[in-house]
């Protein structure tokens, strides 16, 4: 939570990725160094490890949005009682958040002593009454000495991230959410935020790490590893029990924005869902739900769950649209079109990158009833698909498309099936944290690359690779692989291409502009994975994949990038 006032919000900076500008203007000196294929030993590529404790997005229930500090222990067990009477649970709810106004001291050792007229029975024992029903614990500190809190102020971790983790590991603490508020001056909120995950991994205790950080410092390009999910923006209310629509919106537009990093283990949060608070009607709370599935953000209920009427319950569970943020590819949101200023379409990639099924929002955010109509071509996907309202529960008539007049605040869930068309090419980034990275293979902010960064395989005279999976194939046949990558020294290199377990094909890459290269490769029937390695001094810079159908023109090796 951010307690700052609206106007000092917005002056949070944004860094511009000119790094990749300075780098490009020193490489111009650096010595000529040929790379051969025979420097690439693939023996010594270690897998980066990436964890295993969140690959879904988690889902639960947090207290901050409804009730700020007004709560207790009894709050907190009604709410988990409630999870479970009301199927959220059984839907995939697993969560219990305790958020804000926990431990006002310490004791003489430094260990947090949680506040005992809120927690009179103690926190492990609340603890415990939570895993009883099947659900997990979540804690909540901060990266300053002190919570986002004033008044009365709370204890934050800084400086004691390895007691306060030892501390929620003996409590039995799932999930641990980190603020960003009063960060000390000389340190990044990433230095503290580094000290509290290696902190918790050394407890030996499975706890997914949560980064409040509001979108500073770029959690998205660092945090793979360390934490499981960050938050990309402010709060999405001030308001304790309130929320606007047009705030909402703003933290769904702002999470898209990042959704080249949604993967498992790695998950933009939007901040958490309003639905059942004061501010939403059924139809823009159904929208809320239909933005976070196919973001996909964490899906965390932030309102009383106890006193939830039927239509608010049914929007929680419903399991089709569960199944979109669910997914377990956990691709994020990719925009369609803009029909008009505040009518947008959006879709993200079920089970496979290259499969047969797409998730559709068509979203209007506007005032007026607009017309709405969508190709399944505009989805690379043949003509004859056919798509389910998810929401409505039933199956469309097959036509080539989708068409409605959406009303305002409105949104439809769609989950298209069909077959793939690859004539347009599908896209498939390097930087994606889903992609398996090896050995020397690190990201780099890239103002001219296609979503702003990419990938350098190998440096320094290291070996590094990248492997893209998921690449699912409905006919096996040829195919053709395209390379976008960065200009990256005067010299060409060569690099290697392998598909499956077949032996690896030798790439030479023109390094005098922009460019791509491209090759011919076979993909069997079923999921189909592609690695593209080097080992050099100035690394490869690649951007990303295209893959589509072989045509019957002759491949061209190289082209300049327009």
């Amino acid at each position: 939570m951010n307690l700052a006032p609206r106007w000092l919000r917005c002056l949070r900076p944004r860094v511009a990725p000119a790094a990749f500008l300075l780098l490009l203007l020193a490489l111009f000196h650096t010595p000529r160094i040929v790379a051969q294929v025979s420097q690439l030993p693939t023996e010594n590529l270690a897998v980066q490890d990436l964890g295993s404790v969140a690959p879904r997005p988690p889902m639960g229930w947090a207290s901050w949005n409804h009730f700020f500090c007004d709560y207790d222990e009894k709050t907190i067990r009604a709410q988990a009682d409630a999870l479970v009477s009301t199927g959220m649970r059984d839907a995939g709810y697993k969560y219990v958040i305790i958020q804000e106004c926990i431990a006002r001291q310490r004791d003489a050792s430094g260990n947090l002593i949680a506040d005992g007229v809120r927690f009179p029975s103690g926190m492990p024992a609340l603890i415990s009454y939570i895993h009883k029903l099947g659900l997990r614990a979540g804690v909540y500190t901060d990266i300053g000495e002190h919570t986002c809190y004033q008044n009365p102020q709370y204890q934050g971790s800084y400086g004691h991230e390895q007691q306060d983790a030892q501390t929620f590991a003996v409590w039995g603490i799932d999930l641990v959410e980190m603020d960003y508020c009063n960060r000390v001056p000389a340190h990044t909120g990433r230095y503290v935020y580094e000290k509290m995950s290696a902190a918790l991994r050394a407890t030996g205790r499975p706890m997914v790490f949560y980064l409040c950080c509001w979108g500073n410092e770029q959690p998205w390009e660092w945090a793979q590893g360390k934490a499981q999910m960050w938050r990309t923006e402010y709060d999405i209310s001030l308001e304790k029990n309130h929320v606007e629509w047009d705030r909402l919106v703003a933290n769904f537009h702002s999470n898209t924005a990042h959704a080249v990093f949604s993967a498992p283990e790695s998950w933009n949060d939007a901040d958490m869902l309003e639905i059942g608070n004061p501010g939403l009607n059924n139809n823009e709370a159904e929208a809320q739900f239909s933005m976070w599935a196919i973001s996909p953000s964490p899906l965390l209920a932030g309102a009383d769950l106890t006193t939830m009427s039927p239509q608010t319950r049914d929007i929680y569970t419903n399991r089709e649209a569960i199944a979109i943020n669910q997914d377990p590819l956990g691709a994020g949101a990719e925009f369609v079109a803009r029909i008009s200023p505040g009518a947008e379409i959006w879709q993200k990639p079920l089970l496979s990158r290259t499969g047969e099924d797409v998730a559709v929002l068509l979203l209007n955010v506007g005032t007026t009833p607009t017309p709405m109509h969508l190709s399944w071509d505009q989805l690379n996907l043949a003509p004859d698909s056919h798509a389910r309202d998810l929401w409505t529960h039933q199956d469309l008539t097959a036509a080539p498309g989708y068409f409605a007049t959406l009303a305002p605040h409105t949104a439809v869930l769609l989950r298209v099936h069909g077959t793939r068309s690859w004539r347009q090419g599908l896209p498939l980034e390097a930087e994606t944290p889903s992609n398996l990275r090896l050995g020397n293979a690190s990201l780099f902010a890239c103002g001219e690359c296609s979503r702003g960064y990419a990938l350098q395989l190998g440096g320094e005279n290291h070996a590094g690779a990248v492997t893209f999976g998921h690449l699912h194939a409905a006919t096996a046949g040829q195919y053709e692989l395209q390379l976008l990558y960065v200009r990256n020294g005067l010299e060409d290199k060569t690099i290697t291409v392998t598909v499956n377990n077949e032996p690896p094909q030798p790439v030479h890459a023109i390094m005098r502009s922009w460019n791509t290269v491209s090759l011919p490769i076979h993909l069997h029937v079923g999921d189909n994975t592609v690695t593209v390695r080097y080992a050099g001094a100035l690394g490869f810079d690649l951007d990303r994949i295209t893959l589509s159908q072989a045509s019957n023109e002759p491949s061209k090796q190289n082209h300049e990038r327009q």
